[in-house]
């Protein structure tokens, strides 16, 4: 389930350290469809998403990520590529993925912000950047566009071209020191 909270900026979120795998991250709309539907990279995002899971990471994004998903969902229906049950069916699943939905004090002053200092003509991805800087966490993002545009400009972003081909995934690539 989607859940909400309200946080100030003093999240008990920990940034990955020395090798070792942070506590919270961020995804954002591309990340959590792929999750969900078959598309490039689903394979490699379900198996972070299990080591997540295992590893107990929190998982947040800023409550935009709702009406994106269900925008995308809806837009799939109407074109065709989805029939309405099988939207319906991903907006459930993705609902029971236990997503934190935040809104903490500054979000929108640091999505201007970052919109400004990067040129974006428009503050959505900056959300989700800003929630990652506001947490201190990494943000994961399945959008090529949005990784080329800020290539080497923010070390919390991550791309899920990143994440290793399926059945090749151990843990070890994201810092695990081992069970």
């Amino acid at each position: 389930m989607l859940s909400t909270e309200s946080r100030s900026s003093g999240s008990r979120a920990l940034r990955a350290k020395d090798g070792e795998f942070s506590s919270s991250v961020v995804v954002d709309a591309s990340f959590v469809l792929k999750l969900i539907l078959p598309e490039e990279y689903s394979e490699q995002v379900r198996q972070m998403w299990e080591w997540w899971v295992r590893k107990e990471v929190e998982v947040s994004a800023p409550y935009l990520l709702t009406y994106e998903v269900v925008s995308v969902l809806r837009h799939k229906v109407f074109r065709g590529e989805l029939v309405l049950e099988e939207g319906e069916a991903a907006l459930l699943a993705i609902q029971a993925q236990g997503i934190m939905l935040l809104h903490p004090k500054g979000l929108e002053q640091v999505s201007w912000e970052l919109a400004k200092e990067f040129n974006r003509p428009t503050a959505y991805d900056t959300s989700y950047l800003a929630l990652a800087q506001l947490l201190d966490s990494e943000f994961w993002t399945a959008d090529k566009k949005l990784k080329n545009a800020l290539q080497g400009r923010l070390p919390c972003l991550r791309w899920v071209g990143e994440l290793p081909p399926p059945g090749s995934y151990s843990g070890k690539e994201r810092g695990e020191k081992g069970d």
